[in-house]
């Protein structure tokens, strides 16, 4: 199903907050709100993005969501929702009908993170940096003297794994030679202990991707694993937003 657009978010939105208690649960929402996903609903973990063009649509769609969690035994904060508004924060962006933006606060901390004195220091900036690369121009170029000084740890790899939809980025740094299990460690320790196993996932045709072990261990996890295209991977535009694994 195609990725919701600005024009989609901008009109009204409603965000909703749940309460769990336990990481599994969590896992849990994307299965109560299979049927609406993307169609009117975004989910990241608790938080919940109805986005609807009119308010007929709005109060059907958040009458819908709030039956099914009922219907599951789940309730929202109210403290921590926001109904019907024209501009909301959702994953470190602001969403208006202007489109999507940075949220300031971050832009804010980027500015105003200590000069880092660490390889783990370097990293974290990065992170946190690479949230917004999408909004700045060149970012590969301007961050390269940081991902050099990470090669003095020895490892000379970096995985990079990209959120397709908040463009939230993770960068993890490989000793090569890399291997599908140890690929698959850092994965899971750097990424899924965060945020769970996702849904799908997009990668280059590295040999770790392709191998019957990465396959299996994607079958076994529920994750459903898609390749870019064979030669011309940088024309897929879905490349440059899923996982991939580059040298540096």
């Amino acid at each position: 199903m195609a990725e919701p657009t600005t024009a989609d978010l901008a009109a009204l939105i409603t965000s909703l907050a749940v309460t769990f208690d336990n990481l599994q649960a969590k896992a849990f929402m994307n299965d109560v709100l299979r049927p609406y996903l993307r169609r009117f609903v975004l989910v990241f973990f608790d938080d919940i993005l109805i986005f609807s063009k009119t308010w007929a649509d709005r109060l059907r769609q958040v009458r819908t969501v709030l039956n099914t969690l009922q219907q599951h035994c789940l309730f929202v904060k109210r403290s921590k929702c926001a109904f019907g508004v024209e501009s909301i924060s959702y994953l470190g962006h602001i969403i208006s009908a202007a489109g999507v933006a940075m949220d300031p606060a971050k832009v804010q901390a980027v500015r105003e993170w200590p000069t880092p004195r660490s390889p783990r220091a370097v990293r974290s900036f990065l992170g946190l940096a690479g949230y917004y690369h999408k909004f700045v121009r060149d970012y590969g170029t301007i961050a390269t003297p940081l991902t050099a000084l990470l090669k003095k740890e020895g490892k000379s790899v970096i995985l990079t794994v990209v959120d397709r939809f908040s463009k939230y980025c993770h960068f993890i740094p490989l000793a090569h030679p890399y291997t599908a299990e140890t690929v698959a460690q850092a994965f899971f320790s750097d990424i899924v202990r965060l945020h769970g196993i996702p849904q799908s996932m997009v990668s280059d045709r590295d040999p770790v991707f392709t191998s019957k072990f990465w396959s299996e261990l994607m079958r076994l996890s529920g994750a459903k694993l898609h390749m870019t295209s064979a030669f011309h991977p940088q024309s897929d535009d879905i490349c440059k937003d899923g996982e991939e694994i580059k040298g540096k």
